[in-house]
């Protein structure tokens, strides 16, 4: 049972690293663009994950299709 905790673990972990990396590349693309406030929103915006990703205190959802 530890080994799928980990497992999901690791794959919300890498969700939120791809997440934080293209939130970096468009706070990068917006700056170098002189889209500042852009820039600086994007930046608040998603502050506290830039800083430390941790996958235990994000909210999951998991959605299920229905017929």
């Amino acid at each position: 049972m530890a080994e799928s905790g980990d497992r999901v673990h690791l794959e919300r972990m890498l969700n939120l690293t791809g997440v934080r990396d293209w939130c970096m590349d468009r706070i990068s693309i917006h700056s170098l663009s002189g889209s500042h406030d852009d820039a600086r929103a994007l930046t608040e915006e998603h502050m506290e994950m830039l800083r430390q990703i941790d996958s235990r205190s994000t909210l999951w959802m998991h959605i299920e299709k229905t017929t």
